[in-house]
């Protein structure tokens, strides 16, 4: 079931697609400026329903068809989205999170929150700490942020990017690479060793610095940043049933 309803943090109207089956629930977690109706999100909603399993994905807010300011956004805002729909949709019980390229690192930090109600995590180039390695300002981009509250920069997937103010400020309050990851669930990280948007190497660091021994890096050689290949989806399903 499709549903927009006031479980936001600051009160947005956060949009979400549910369907209702056995447990765990599997949730998906898109990446930045991305919404809930991409590939994978699809992909994953399409073997869930054939095997009657929980299943959900969000659009953050400010993003998708959820309600918000976009420029309002911010790690911490957009997991506390999360957890919010988790509680509302499924209050009890063991949750399962995919999350890709930033929604790994929201999934990283809602796993430490769910605590034992992890039963497992699957990064898909998951970028945690982006906002300290991935956006070292320009003296151009200083100004535009100063003079308007946000910068843009190129992508290649469609409109340029932009980043506030309110995310960069919030940000460092949620760093995870300079310190253990208190996550003992099953992790599998999914990378494409062509990614020129997120380094490979970073999910060896995660990898490093998660709490728990059941731990797997999956490196496809030929894969780039979306791993939306017919071949990549398929490895990520046959990654999630694993741990299912």
């Amino acid at each position: 079931m499709s549903s927009l309803q006031q479980l936001g943090h600051h009160g947005a109207a956060l949009a979400y697609r549910f369907t209702p089956g056995a447990g765990p629930l599997l949730v998906f977690l898109p990446g930045y400026m991305s919404e809930m109706t991409g590939s994978k999100a699809e992909a994953l909603s399409d073997r869930a329903r054939s095997r009657g399993q929980a299943y959900l994905r969000l659009d953050y807010s400010g993003c998708g068809a959820s309600g918000g300011a976009f420029l309002e956004g911010s790690i911490g805002r957009w997991t506390a989205d999360v957890l919010a729909v988790i509680q509302h949709v499924w209050p009890a019980g063991q949750v399962l999170l995919v999350g890709s390229s930033m929604g790994g690192w929201i999934a990283l930090l809602a796993g430490q929150a769910l605590k034992d109600r992890l039963a497992g995590l699957v990064g898909i180039a998951a970028a945690p700490d982006f906002t300290v390695w991935g956006l070292k300002l320009g003296e151009a981009e200083r100004r535009q942020l100063e003079a308007n509250g946000f910068f843009t920069r190129p992508s290649d997937y469609g409109e340029p990017y932009r980043y506030s103010r309110a995310l960069i400020d919030d940000a460092p309050r949620h760093l995870l690479m300079d310190g253990q990851i208190a996550i003992t669930a099953p992790v599998r990280l999914l990378h494409g060793q062509c990614d020129d948007a997120v380094p490979w190497r970073l999910s060896l660091d995660i990898a490093a610095r998660l709490a728990g021994g059941d731990v797997q890096v999956r490196l496809i050689k030929d894969g780039d940043h979306r791993l939306s290949r017919e071949s990549d989806i398929a490895a990520l399903i046959a990654t999630v049933e694993e741990l299912l």
